[in-house]
């Protein structure tokens, strides 16, 4: 048996208290509003592009019975590169995750454990319940999960949404607070020069229930990042893990 455990201890600690509700969504019948189009348009001017960004993530609330606290630093750039390190109080970061968009390393530098080319997706949703590939969680982290060719609505004098087959994003006057994505309940809140710095991900699974908030600090974006801060200097001798054993050991079936 691998000796995961003693690492997710590290980044998952139990906390007392429930998670806060989401904003509410609009009620009633909707009626069709191009505006809200360019509504969308002008209040996630920062996604167009947004070629790298970089932030510190305080993550909490719960995936299945665990509760989850940790601080990350997460790094992206387009299309589909990401690092994310979890921090221990001291020391070695409790877990380097890293893919340049063809090759993904999750590393244990205190367990000195490896697994390799496990999808991005698969790998969060076995650390935190979050199956979201490296692109999905830039979008949604951003707040720029603007559908494609959708259409506006409106629902009474505040609220405006703009919708396609997969995504819908709410807007109260002018300010995206909501979305849902694929299944995936997205709040938004406090944002800061156009960017919420509060992300709550919501979603019921086999598991259970995932509801994670992410508070960020120090957002910086469209900086440029060197690629070899998507790859994992990885030392001889690490011991080889595999997905599976990583589920097994994982936030949301540890006991």
């Amino acid at each position: 048996m691998i000796a995961l455990r003693a690492t997710a201890c590290g980044l998952v600690l139990l906390a007392a208290g429930c998670a806060a509700r989401g904003p509410a969504r609009p009620g009633g019948a909707a009626t069709d509003d191009p505006a809200a189009l360019t509504a969308l348009a002008a209040a996630t001017v920062h996604c167009s592009p947004l070629r790298t960004a970089t932030t510190e993530i305080r993550l909490a609330g719960r995936a299945g019975s665990q509760r989850i606290r940790a601080r990350l630093l997460a790094g992206f750039a387009e299309p589909a590169s990401v690092r994310l390190e979890a921090l221990a109080p001291f020391g070695a970061p409790a877990l380097v995750l890293a893919s340049d968009g063809t090759a993904t390393t999750l590393f244990f530098p205190r367990e000195r454990q490896v697994l390799r080319e496990a999808p991005v997706a698969s790998v969060l949703e076995a650390l935190t319940g979050l199956a979201l590939d490296a692109a999905e969680l830039r979008r949604i982290v951003f707040g720029c999960l603007a559908p494609a060719g959708g259409h506006g609505e409106r629902y009474g004098a505040a609220w405006q949404a703009v919708a396609d087959a997969d995504t819908r994003v709410y807007l109260r006057d002018g300010v995206p607070v909501a979305a849902e994505y694929r299944g995936w309940q997205i709040d938004y809140a406090g944002p800061v020069s156009g960017v919420a710095r509060q992300v709550r991900v919501r979603r019921t699974v086999a598991a259970g229930p995932i509801d994670l908030t992410a508070t960020l600090g120090e957002v910086e974006m469209n900086v440029d990042l060197d690629p070899r801060a998507f790859v994992v200097d990885v030392p001889a001798g690490a011991a080889a893990i595999s997905l599976e054993e990583l589920r097994q050991s994982s936030p949301l079936t540890a006991r």
